[in-house]
């Protein structure tokens, strides 16, 4: 606006100066009465000559006039040159990096945990060693970080933050804080140190948790009473498990919620619920010299925040103690190994499970070969296949089918039988000559998985899943058809079976009913469950289990399950085991080496239910 000045002035003068010298046109002399040399026809004054000029030599009066065209350009020039240095200097400015950009990028790396970023973005310090330490003391999970408004000064700046952490088992605690920042050339940079992380910090310090547990909580029966007190029976204290004390070696397993000497759950549902049962630890954050281990704070250490803790909260079990004391007592005297598992039908729930003699809990975690209780399949897969109750079956003293001869308990042989009257009296080789003529290893394995094989049960602790690979050869499928070849199950699950029977769906055997465990399988309806219920009470009143004396209203199978090598010329060693159910109540038993199923098994079975 000022330059315009000189600009409007010269250009004024300009026309002016024109106006005063215009000349005629070209040819036309001067007005009448006036003389040449008066400005018409005379020759155009040399620069520094006045008006006056006529050719002769120049009058010293006159001044000399200036150009105004080299005034013109000059004044252009400058400008320019403002302008450009103007525009030169807005941009550096406009690109200069703001202390806010670095806040924002700082929070943004400590919320994603990125100390690599962290690091590029500081000077001083190692914000990766620091914040790991940080990690480890208090076990940090997730972070949540916000900054405030930046107030700056010469070449300092300061921002307010807010941080959340989430620490395991101790939710989450927030705290504020401020960054210091420093310009370095033409970059912003977090001037890092231990106040930049907390501001109770000094050089040296970090922070760490201490913890103050509250009230355990316990494992209870079905009914409300306690488990975890030392008076329930051994096979009940290994389901229950016992607590310990933490150690440096599982301090790593644990996590930071836990000091060396605190209890901690070691096996059993303790181990398995130690963070319910336990609850949270009251958490005391401490400030420390750096490498203080927790248990070596001083206590008078400075204590930053308190966390508050909470009670842990009770396990509760399927386990019915009058059902439990029948089982234990019903096995109490047995010199051979032995279990047994009792279910009730309607829910799977577990009511008793018992061992002889202690130290392993095999009615929950052995592995067996199912023997004749398999039969309870096999039959469900021939109905399915559409053999019928009429079906007349043969029961010779042997049979050879792929290549493996097949016989029957005692070298018995029934001749003609009806379908009931086979599965009644356990006739191996009717059995297995039928499986071979209807089944094959998909149809029986379709059968076997209704019931529960290759399943995970979901039942609240560690159990053992029962397997059976689909058979491929014929050999294969008539050996599983009988519980032998390489079917595997346990206690537990095998008394599934008879409660499947008489529920009419296969339900997974649960064992923790509160809290409920997660993912369990869905019922699995029987088909022909009618027919498989009036079979398994033959075998009570007319078959293997007849001698046993059952009272009530008794279903079962007894079974015999080879195992292992046998000496030349002698026999296979078996396991003897009975399955059965009465009301709502199932059971299965097994006897290791029993030899056999009605008479090492079933009695013991027998006692269980008279118990009840």
């Amino acid at each position: 606006q000022h330059s315009s000045a000189p600009f409007a002035a010269a250009d004024s003068g300009h026309h002016h100066l024109r106006e005063q010298q215009a000349a005629p046109p070209y040819g036309q002399g001067p007005p009448h009465g006036e003389a040449p040399g008066d400005g018409y026809g005379a020759p155009p004054a040399p620069p520094g000559f006045g008006p006056s000029y006529t050719g002769g030599a120049p009058d010293p009066a006159e001044k000399p006039r200036r150009s105004r065209k080299g005034l013109v350009i000059g004044v252009v020039s400058a400008l320019v040159v403002l302008a450009l240095v103007g525009g030169g200097a807005s941009w550096y400015v406009l690109t200069m990096p703001e202390p806010e950009d670095t806040a924002t990028a700082y929070a943004q790396a400590w919320n994603s945990q990125d100390y690599a970023a962290m690091a590029g973005l500081t000077q001083g310090g190692d914000p990766a060693a620091v914040f790991r330490q940080l990690e480890e003391n208090l076990g940090v999970g997730a972070v949540e970080v916000s900054t405030g408004r930046v107030e700056e000064g010469d070449d300092t700046a300061t921002v307010p933050f807010d941080a959340t952490l989430d620490l395991s088992n101790a939710g989450e605690w927030s705290y504020s804080g401020e960054l210091p920042l420093v310009r370095t050339d033409r970059d912003w940079k977090v001037e890092f140190g231990p106040a930049a992380v907390h501001p109770d910090l000094g050089d040296g310090q970090t922070l760490v948790r201490t913890n103050q547990w509250g009230e355990r909580g316990h494992v209870l029966a079905a009914d409300g009473s306690r488990l975890d007190d030392g008076s329930a029976s051994g096979s009940v204290q290994m389901i229950v498990g016992e607590v310990g004390t933490a150690s440096e070696e599982n301090l790593s397993d644990l996590g930071p919620a836990y000091e060396p000497g605190d209890p901690v759950g070691v096996s059993g549902v303790q181990g398995a619920y130690e963070e319910r049962l336990a609850g949270k630890a009251a958490i005391a954050i401490r400030v420390a010299e750096a490498g203080t281990e927790p248990q070596d704070v001083s206590e008078d250490a400075p204590t930053v925040a308190t966390l508050g803790g909470s009670d842990g909260k009770d396990v509760t079990l399927s386990l019915d103690p009058a059902v439990q004391a029948a089982a234990a007592q019903a096995i109490v005297g047995q010199s051979k190994p032995t279990a047994i598992v009792a279910l009730r039908p309607s829910t799977g729930e577990v009511l008793a499970a018992a061992n002889v003699p202690g130290g392993f809990n095999r009615a929950l975690e052995g592995q067996y070969p199912a023997g004749s209780i398999f039969k309870i399949i096999s039959y469900h897969a021939l109905l399915n296949s559409g053999m019928g109750m009429d079906a007349q079956m043969d029961c010779p003293k042997t049979v050879d089918i792929g290549g493996r001869t097949y016989k029957n308990a005692g070298d018995a042989a029934y001749g003609a039988q009806s379908v009931t009257e086979a599965f009644a009296t356990s006739c191996n080789t009717a059995l297995v000559r039928e499986v071979a003529n209807r089944l094959d290893g998909a149809s029986l394995l379709e059968s076997a998985e209704r019931f529960g094989f290759n399943t995970g049960f979901g039942s609240g602790l560690p159990v053992f899943k029962p397997s059976l690979p689909q058979p491929d050869s014929l050999s294969l499928l008539t050996a599983s058809s009988i519980g032998q070849g390489r079917v595997l199950t346990s206690p537990l699950h095998l008394a599934s079976l008879p409660a499947a029977v008489a529920d009419g769906s296969w339900r997974a055997p649960l064992l923790v009913s509160e809290p409920a465990p997660d993912e369990r399988p869905e019922p699995r309806p029987i088909d022909n469950a009618q027919h498989l219920r009036d079979m398994t009470r033959a075998v009570v009143t007319q078959g293997t289990a007849e001698d046993v004396g059952f009272t009530g209203e008794v279903h079962g199978k007894s079974g015999t399950a080879e195992y292992g090598t046998a000496e030349e010329g002698e026999e296979l060693p078996a396991h003897g085991w009975f399955v059965g159910y009465e009301g709502d109540v199932a059971l299965a038993e097994i006897v290791e080496d029993g030899d056999s199923g009605s008479g090492a098994a079933a009695p013991l079975a027998k006692a269980f239910l008279d118990a009840l």
